[in-house]
């Protein structure tokens, strides 16, 4: 039985670009790894960050940046997160999100799977995991949208 292409094609517009095949039990942390070692990216080199950067933007933007003025992304997003609870508009959806320290990339791992994200009952813990995984959301896009401003925790 053929496979229609368009199924293999990864639904990560910068894993696309670079003609990655899409396995869907596979995290995007991972085939993004599996890219950067054949492609000889040496992880923390200055391409290897321009790269992930890219790649995590791509995969934000695919599942959460261009929902970000609804109410029900905002609602999905504390559902994600554990949060549980009525929370009629996007402020509360805020106010209770600023209290959860989640990694960003694990979140949007679990977006579109049952499973959920770790949830680190502290900064200090969150810090730890993110140094350790490598598992890095760009500060700088991250400040600049409403979503992740919110779930940004200084790491560092």
């Amino acid at each position: 039985m053929l496979i229609p292409l368009s199924i293999l094609q990864h639904p990560n517009g910068y894993l696309r670009e670079l003609n990655v095949t899409y396995d869907p039990d596979l995290p995007i942390s991972h085939a993004f790894g599996r890219v950067s070692v054949q492609r000889g990216w040496k992880p923390g080199s200055k391409r290897w960050r321009k790269a992930w950067n890219a790649c995590m933007n791509s995969e934000y933007n695919r599942l959460i940046g261009s929902r970000v003025t609804s109410l029900a992304t905002w609602q999905e997003l504390c559902a994600k997160v554990g949060l549980r609870g009525s929370f009629e508009s996007i402020n509360k959806c805020k106010k209770a999100l600023a209290r959860v320290h989640v990694n960003i990339v694990d979140l949007l791992e679990c977006w579109n799977s049952d499973s959920t994200p770790t949830i680190f009952k502290s900064q200090k813990a969150l810090a730890v995991y993110t140094q350790g995984s490598q598992k890095y959301f760009k500060r700088d896009v991250a400040k600049q949208d409403n979503v992740l401003k919110v779930l940004l925790r200084k790491l560092i």
